[in-house]
């Protein structure tokens, strides 16, 4: 019985001795990641120095250095260790990158000669970059205004994301949710796009751009275009009217002046009815004009067929002129 009792217990040692770790950890590029850790030992032991190893850089039992942590020693600040030397034995890596993907493992030693353990296997971290997925309605050509389109922040290794911070050109906007919806797209949409972790923009994405092909479409756009339309009809409309005001104006006037010139040329066309031609009539009536009122004295030497024109004539031609 007692050889029985001996026999187990080996295995009931070996049960008092183990490192409990999460799942599989998928962690966004530039965030801080905890592992959250938990260990037991005999009560006889007392706990004397805790380290964490990176299968990376260490193999087998993580008996020997390097490790990312030591109780007894200087380490880097981007690893901390938030347990304790009895029953907890969390981890936290701050500003986390792709170099620090890989198995971790927690090893701790106690006072007893024979009382070390490192828990195998350990946790595995992968790291990824956050990214911007786009879904829209239109499943060919550009997105045009009216479009219902979707961009979701994600991280590759996980599941939906609980909390995320939404960026515009580098300015952060009013949505918490891992999914941006545009029901009804508009030019003003227009713009670059990135998402982040709650709290650490360390975390984001690149920008995803999106562009509205068809602005000529959107509501401001045709506002415009047909403001500029209205103006233009409404000059056009003012130009012609005042043509045509104008041109009623000066229809009275070259009809006044028409009339005067009509009354000023009658008494001519009545003194000159019995001559044969008018254009000959009035050449001479000039010559005449001239004679009395300009070189009296040349009247003497005009030809005789002008000498022989009778006093009534004369006279005639003189008052008319």
């Amino acid at each position: 019985m007692l050889q029985i009792i001996l026999l187990l217990l080996p295995a009931v040692v070996s049960d008092q001795w183990s490192v409990c770790y999460p799942p599989s950890i998928c962690a966004a590029r530039g965030s801080n990641v905890t592992i959250n850790c938990t260990f037991t030992y005999p009560p006889e032991n007392d706990i004397k120095q805790v380290l964490w190893c990176s299968m990376r850089s260490n193999n087998g039992k993580c008996h020997y250095q390097p490790y990312v942590y030591d109780s007894e020693a200087n380490n880097s600040q981007s690893f901390q260790y938030i347990g304790d030397k009895t029953s907890d034995c969390s981890l936290l890596i701050s500003n986390i990158n792709q170099a620090h993907s890989g198995e971790y493992r927690f090893r701790f030693i106690t006072n007893k000669k024979d009382g070390r353990w490192t828990g195998d296997p350990g946790v595995n971290i992968s790291v990824h970059d956050l990214r911007v997925s786009m879904c829209r309605s239109r499943e060919n050509g550009s997105t045009i205004p009216g479009d219902s389109l979707i961009l979701t922040c994600t991280l590759n290794c996980s599941g939906s994301l609980a909390e995320v911070q939404w960026f515009k050109n580098g300015d952060p906007i009013q949505q918490s949710e891992p999914v941006l919806t545009f029901s009804r797209i508009t030019a003003e949409d227009s713009g670059n796009y990135s998402c982040s972790l709650r709290n650490f923009k360390t975390t984001v994405s690149e920008e995803f751009s999106i562009y509205i092909e068809d602005v000529a479409g959107s509501p401001t756009v045709l506002i415009i275009v047909v403001s500029l339309f209205s103006l233009v009809f409404i000059t056009a409309a003012v130009m012609l009217i005042r043509r045509r005001k104008a041109k009623t104006q000066r229809k009275p006037m070259e009809e006044r002046e028409k009339a005067q010139d009509s009354l000023y040329s009658t008494p001519q066309k009545t003194a000159y009815t019995n001559l044969p031609e008018a254009k000959d009539v009035q050449q001479e009536d000039e010559v005449e004009y001239s004679s009395v009122n300009i070189k009296p004295k040349e009247m003497l030497q005009m030809s005789a067929n002008t000498e022989q024109q009778d006093d009534s004539t004369i006279y005639s031609t003189v008052m008319n002129g």
